[in-house]
């Protein structure tokens, strides 16, 4: 039994492709649109070895899953279903054109926070493929893996951390639940252990506009813990012209998780596009011509 997790039909497709894409290579629907392939090529000491291909450029990328867990659910958000994918949106034009901006003038910046084993930050290295991504999970087990599907690739950066609003120790609050679904919480005052807690606007210092970098996503999927992150000293939201969250009012019914994000991008002039189970808060540059 997963357990935080409530069956929708697109849900309920994505856990049996899982299953029928680890076991026999197969899946129920096929996936729009079709950037990826990939190749099983085994499984040893309880991981699954699978090699990505960019069917538009023909970069390839070697990563592991490890065996009847949710890591299959979450390769089929991101590489069939592909959650991320901007061309699904109408101002897509708009962020090649930033993109293209942003590597003229040095790198673009993607963030991924609530990075699980890096699926997405693979994702990322593939269709923006001259960004950093800094990826930060708070799960050491996630993260081993995480490290695994990074290599030695110095686009990716891994912090394993948590992200707060403020610097911090967190804890995991429940480490039984699936493999995509550990949640953080602030921990009690004087408690020992926990994980560091960082900041965006620290993460952004270490990676400044004066060395060449330019913020361009940020990726959020921290289930629940949204409503501490977005509590405050939220400057660095606009600094990222595409922020792409999950909320969590679903998971946490009664607890307003989703109020401290909308109330930080309501005083913000952004685009709200709600897609799948995504919000994508787009920036709206007006005072810049998107191809000057």
């Amino acid at each position: 039994m997963i357990k935080n997790w409530i069956p929708t039909p697109r849900k309920i497709v994505q856990l049996l492709n899982g299953i029928l894409l680890s076991t026999i290579n197969a899946k129920i629907v096929r996936a729009f649109p079709k950037t990826f392939s990939y190749r099983k090529n085994g499984t040893r000491e309880g991981m699954d070895r699978l090699t990505v291909a960019n069917n538009l450029n023909d970069v390839k990328s070697d990563i592991v899953l490890r065996s009847a867990t949710s890591d299959w659910f979450t390769f089929d958000q991101i590489f069939i279903h592909e959650d991320y994918n901007l061309k699904a949106l109408k101002r897509y034009p708009e962020f090649e054109a930033l993109y293209a901006k942003y590597v003229a003038e040095g790198t673009p910046l993607i963030l991924d926070l609530g990075a699980n084993i890096g699926l997405s930050g693979v994702y990322f290295r593939h269709i923006w493929p001259a960004s950093k991504i800094v990826a930060v999970e708070p799960s050491e087990d996630n993260f081993r893996v995480l490290r695994e599907n990074f290599g030695k690739d110095n686009a990716f950066e891994a912090l394993l951390a948590g992200i707060a609003s403020q610097p911090s120790r967190l804890t995991l609050t429940d480490p039984e639940v699936e493999k995509n679904a550990f949640t953080t919480t602030v921990a009690a005052p004087g408690s020992e252990g926990g994980i560091e807690g960082v900041t965006v606007p620290e993460i952004l210092a270490r990676h400044p506009r004066s060395k060449g970098y330019s913020p361009f996503i940020v990726k959020i999927d921290i289930e629940g813990f949204e409503s501490e992150l977005f509590s405050g000293n939220t400057d660095w939201v606009n600094e990222f012209p595409v922020l792409i969250i999950e909320m969590h009012d679903w998971l946490f019914p009664g607890q307003q998780t989703s109020a401290n994000f909308l109330k930080t991008i309501s005083r913000l002039d952004r685009d709200f596009v709600y897609l799948g189970e995504n919000v994508f808060s787009i920036r709206n540059d007006r005072s810049a011509a998107v191809n000057s």
